[in-house]
């Protein structure tokens, strides 16, 4: 399977946030880097169908990415969903949709079980975190996207993401993930890409 990105250009108001990024990807952990304001959030929200491109493509073994979902799962950098569902109703939630199981595995390895009963709003950003990658890997999707997963972890959960994106990839997985933090890139990542004004540089 290989995620294929093709002239992807994007505008928002008056700022050029892509302007004709390509690449593909197939194996492993990809890390985006790049400042604030680079386009990695935008690129990241493209890949998984969220907002379209104003010209460009992006298809998943072939497919468009918006009927490839099943076979996507993504963190978004705020990790903030319907803060009045306990742990247990967003997980669930998820599963029905995706027409999968509960995630027990990732829930016990996320250290999630005795937080299934919590609104979501209670939790710490950490814990929302985990949450919503538990949720992102219901199904067994194959390329995970994550934006800034390491934001609000402490080590313990930075070490914990990195041995759950091992785990994915040992398990045919890849993932594409947005980040600062040049540690963990080190420490996950098989490639990297810049991302400057919208550029690959």
């Amino acid at each position: 399977m290989t995620l294929h990105v093709a002239n992807l250009c994007k505008r928002l108001g008056a700022t050029q946030a892509l302007d004709d990024v390509s690449f593909d990807h197939d194996v492993g952990v990809l890390a985006i880097l790049g400042e604030n304001g680079a386009g990695k959030s935008t690129l990241l929200q493209i890949l998984v169908g969220l907002i379209r491109p104003d010209s460009g493509v992006v298809t998943l073994a072939g497919r468009d990415v918006a009927t490839a979902r099943r076979s996507l799962g993504f963190v978004p950098e705020a990790a903030d969903p319907l803060p009045f569902l306990s742990v247990y109703e967003l997980l669930s939630l998820v599963a029905t949709v995706k027409a999968a199981p509960l995630m027990d595995d990732a829930i016990d390895s996320l250290g999630l079980r005795p937080l299934l009963d919590q609104r979501i709003g209670t939790l710490s950003l950490g814990q929302r975190r985990r949450a919503c990658l538990a949720a992102a890997l219901t199904g067994l999707p194959w390329l995970l996207v994550l934006d800034e997963p390491t934001n609000g972890l402490d080590a313990d959960g930075v070490e914990t993401l990195a041995r759950t994106l091992e785990r994915h990839v040992a398990g045919g997985g890849t993932a594409v993930v947005a980040t600062h933090d040049l540690a963990f890139c080190e420490r996950v990542a098989r490639r990297t890409l810049r991302l400057r004004a919208g550029k690959i540089v």
